[in-house]
């Protein structure tokens, strides 16, 4: 009867304690536009166990078809910071993109692989303990002789 006793007592005791939800601090997305030019496949994780502050973020897009048959294919690597609380935050980061492209796919001053200068300036809606997110905003592109500063991207994907 004792061994019942303290079996209820630990279980009240396991059961009845607060527990501490983790914040979500990974994500998977794909994002149209953006960073990876046209289309890419993203993992984007902070570097502590808050949603806000530094992380990083990589990607690996692709294009193929067309008319010529030309493929295209990016790999976006950035480091960015996130402002904010409670779901709605500001992204900014700085980073490059590695571009492969076949010279029929782009004619104007790119050899056939090259490094894009890129930056996020986004607002994202990524709840606390995980689940769907998003993100809007401008992505600018930098490179030699080239500044395109309103391009934007969309970014849907899953925080856990």
């Amino acid at each position: 009867m004792k061994n019942i006793y303290l079996l209820l007592i630990a279980g009240f005791t396991l059961f009845a304690s607060p527990t501490f939800a983790q914040e979500a601090t990974k994500t998977v997305f794909v994002e149209l536009g953006g960073n990876g030019l046209i289309f890419s496949a993203n993992y984007d994780m902070r570097f502590g166990d808050k949603i806000n502050g530094l992380g990083a973020r990589l990607g690996l897009g692709y294009v193929g078809g067309g008319s010529a048959g030309a493929t295209v294919v990016t790999v976006p690597a950035m480091i960015n910071y996130l402002l904010g609380k409670d779901g709605k935050y500001f992204e900014v980061g700085a980073g490059i993109t590695y571009i492969s492209a076949g010279t029929d796919f782009i004619d104007d001053g790119f050899s056939d692989s090259s490094l894009l200068g890129a930056m996020t300036f986004m607002y994202r809606s990524q709840p606390v303990n995980g689940g769907f997110m998003w993100k809007i905003g401008f992505t600018p592109i930098l490179a030699e002789g080239i500044f395109i500063p309103y391009w934007v991207g969309l970014g849907i994907g899953y925080a856990f």
